[in-house]
């Protein structure tokens, strides 16, 4: 098939054909009347060598060739409106997958809605989450990585990224420490024995930071990677959990755990969370409806 044959309104046309089954619903959606829909049907027909749509009792039904066309057409109408037209995006027609790198929490914790919406509205995108580590920022120059959301200090120059906000650090412990009675001291602090969390941002070298500007250092008996294992273990053992203060105050009651102010003499940087991407995605239409999305929900 030539490109250079058709008319790209008759592309326009083949969508509503396809979508309806129907030359008249077909006209409607296109604004145009019957006969000319009928017309541009018989010119599919001809450039295609396929009838397209017929008739099967009293409904049409798509031709093994309409309907490869139909599982194709959606996502290069959006190719070329893209192309035509940038920032125009039709989320319903979009097939198209991204890789996200970003927390536990945030995936089990804040994202479910947003999934359980975007299969609706934008059914064709397909999303791969991966736990974030600091090694990621480099996947994102290099195209493995779409998005992020997490801890950062500093957004490099070569990043986009829109500060989601920032938080403190709390401590949770279990109902039966012998500390859960008690306004942590720093030598409580000290004295106990510490788990942390190792993945999905750096939760552990702030703390051990800010402690070692007081020349001390905790007792960090054991680290998982994973929020809720901090929290089911902390739950049963007697460990001091240093993290978040959002992440500790919606989730500590969840498990029974008590929460705990730091010790006054021990400051901590507040953390800032962000949402980051690569300068080249800046201006893709797939993309920026994604990370608009995201912002909305996480900004929640």
């Amino acid at each position: 098939m030539e490109l250079a044959r058709i008319n790209l309104n008759l592309l326009i046309s083949l969508y509503y054909l396809l979508h309806s089954k129907s030359v008249t619903a077909a006209a409607a959606a296109q604004h145009i009347s019957q006969p000319a829909m009928s017309r541009n049907l018989s010119q599919l027909r001809e450039i295609f060598s396929d009838p397209l749509m017929v008739r099967v009792g009293n409904t049409m039904h798509l031709t093994p060739r309409g309907d490869q066309l139909w599982q194709q057409l959606p996502e290069a109408l959006n190719h070329l409106e893209s192309l035509l037209i940038p920032g125009q995006f039709e989320a319903a027609g979009y097939i198209g997958e991204f890789n996200i790198a970003t927390t536990d929490f945030i995936t089990h914790d804040l994202l479910p809605p947003l999934m359980a919406e975007l299969q609706q509205d934008a059914p064709g995108i397909s999303l791969h989450f991966h736990l974030w580590h600091s090694g990621m920022m480099e996947s994102l120059r290099q195209g493995r990585m779409d998005l992020a959301a997490c801890i950062l200090d500093t957004v490099p120059d070569d990043i986009y990224g829109k500060k989601l906000g920032s938080d403190s650090y709390s401590c949770l412990i279990n109902q039966n420490h012998p500390l859960a009675e008690h306004r942590l001291s720093l030598s409580d602090y000290i004295g106990a024995e510490h788990i942390g969390i190792s993945a999905g941002g750096d939760k552990i070298r702030a703390v051990d930071e800010a402690l070692n500007k007081l020349n001390q250092q905790r007792k960090m008996k054991l680290t998982v990677p994973f929020i809720h294992s901090a929290m089911a273990i902390t739950s049963r053992a007697n460990y001091i959990l240093t993290l978040p203060t959002r992440i500790a105050l919606q989730l500590g009651p969840v498990y029974g755990l008590n929460f705990k102010a730091l010790p006054e003499q021990l400051v901590i940087p507040a953390s800032n969370y962000y949402l980051i991407w690569h300068q080249r995605l800046q201006g893709d239409p797939a993309h920026r409806y994604l990370r608009e999305r995201m912002l909305h929900s996480l900004a929640e």
